[in-house]
């Protein structure tokens, strides 16, 4: 199965196309943040100097909605890092008021199968980007990430990565509730 998100936008001069084929392997949760012995984040292309923090740019994930100009400029600093990946931003979540995804301040970008535990390839590309955006959060404004299971804050970053239970919305046993399948990132503005 591939499933394919692609969506063009104009912000800041630069034309987003994110998709890609998502692979179909399946292996059980892997929690340890750990990359392949000597790889290292590459560094963000520079900080974010925009000012506003509303939900005005059209999604370049095709949702329809809207993100912050933050989280569009985040999703160009990926994929001139990663290379084109599966993604979304907005949604409106009814079943979770508290997200970032409907103020367009949060996307997810996967890996794997949608729904499914991505093989051991994936889980090491996903733990690339998820470090990336931990090392680079200043520049890039990220205020959380959650990948395998685990999560990262700024507010909290002495602790490291710490387990994810799902907030109490989130099953985080599975797939997508324990962010295994997907690389979840929300801006501070």
């Amino acid at each position: 199965m591939k499933i394919f998100f692609t969506a063009t936008t104009a912000f800041v001069g630069l034309v987003v196309l994110l998709g890609g084929a998502i692979s179909s392997s399946e292996v059980g949760p892997t929690l340890a943040p750990t990359l392949p012995a000597g790889d290292t984040a590459p560094a963000a292309a520079g900080a974010f100097t925009g000012a506003s923090s509303t939900c005005s740019v059209p999604d370049p994930t095709g949702t329809g909605g809207c993100v912050t100009p933050a989280t569009a400029w985040v999703l160009t600093q990926i994929q001139a890092t990663f290379g084109r990946r599966p993604a979304s931003c907005w949604d409106a979540h009814a079943w979770n008021p508290t997200s970032d995804h409907p103020a367009g301040r949060a996307c997810d970008v996967f890996y794997g199968r949608a729904g499914h535990f991505p093989g051991p390839d994936d889980v090491a590309a996903g733990w690339r980007l998820a470090t990336w955006l931990r090392t680079n959060a200043g520049a890039l404004r990220i205020k959380y990430v959650i990948w395998q299971g685990r999560i990262w804050s700024t507010s909290r970053d002495e602790q490291g990565w710490r387990t994810y239970n799902g907030g109490g919305i989130y099953d985080a046993r599975s797939a997508t509730g324990g962010h295994y399948d997907h690389v979840h990132f929300s801006t501070t503005t």
